[in-house]
């Protein structure tokens, strides 16, 4: 009787070492993981930043040959602001982009 108690309490101390190894990796798995979640999370941020920096670039562009053909045609920038919708800091922007633009061409 002696033996089979013995016995259990042996199978039950393997079990038990057992379940603490796993549970150590299980921790190490856990925090590799975290890590790895944390650096995607940056990607994730830095891609949704640069998609709006490059919508914005586009913004302009798309919007600059207009607000060009409207200054030129002698439009003042608070019309300009108002017919295209556009914030007339923006327009002022575009402006001195437009400029800029032209003075390197020279």
């Amino acid at each position: 009787m002696e033996y089979i108690i013995m016995g259990v309490l042996f199978v039950i101390v393997l079990i038990f070492m057992r379940l603490i190894f796993s549970n150590r990796k299980l921790k190490k798995e856990v925090k590799v993981l975290k890590e790895v979640l944390a650096v995607k999370d940056t990607t994730v941020s830095n891609l949704e930043a640069s998609r709006v920096a490059v919508k914005e670039v586009i913004d302009n562009f798309s919007s600059h040959d207009e607000v060009m053909e409207l200054v030129e045609a002698g439009e003042s920038r608070e019309s300009i602001s108002e017919k295209l919708g556009i914030p007339a800091n923006k327009i002022e922007l575009i402006i001195k982009f437009d400029k800029i633009k032209k003075e390197k061409h020279l």
